[in-house]
C-alpha cells in the first residue's frame, strides 16, 4: 500500500491530472456562486454551509500533510503532489457538500 502511494505521489502525470481536477472543481464552485441559484438568499446559505464543512475538513487535511511532511519532503514532486492533493480534496468536499445540500434543502 505504501509503495503504491509513493509511486502515485512521485508521478508528474498525477500532479498534472490532480491540478486539472482541482481547477475543474474550483470552476464548479465559482460557477454555482455566480449562477442564478447561487445569488438568492437560499443559495448564499448553501454556499456558506458547504464552505464551513470544507473549512473543517481543511484542518484535518492539513494535519495529515503536517504529520507526513518529512516523508513528503524527500522528493519535490511528492511534496507538490501532497499539497495539491489536499487542495483538491478540500474542493471536492466543498462541491460534494454543496450538491448534497442542494438536494436536502
Amino acid at each position: 500500500m505504501i509503495e503504491w502511494i509513493t509511486l502515485l505521489l512521485d508521478s508528474k502525470f498525477f500532479m498534472r491530472a490532480n491540478g486539472i481536477l482541482g481547477f475543474l472543481l474550483l470552476g464548479f464552485f465559482v460557477f454555482f456562486y455566480f449562477s442564478k441559484e447561487g445569488r438568492d438568499e437560499r443559495g448564499r446559505g448553501l454556499i456558506a454551509t458547504a464552505s464551513l464543512i470544507a473549512f473543517v475538513a481543511l484542518f484535518f487535511l492539513l494535519n495529515i500533510v503536517a504529520n507526513n511532511l518529512s516523508w513528503l519532503m524527500d522528493n519535490h514532486v511528492r511534496l507538490m503532489n501532497g499539497l495539491q492533493l489536499s487542495y483538491t480534496l478540500f474542493l471536492f468536499i466543498a462541491d460534494i457538500a454543496l450538491l448534497i445540500l442542494r438536494k436536502i434543502k
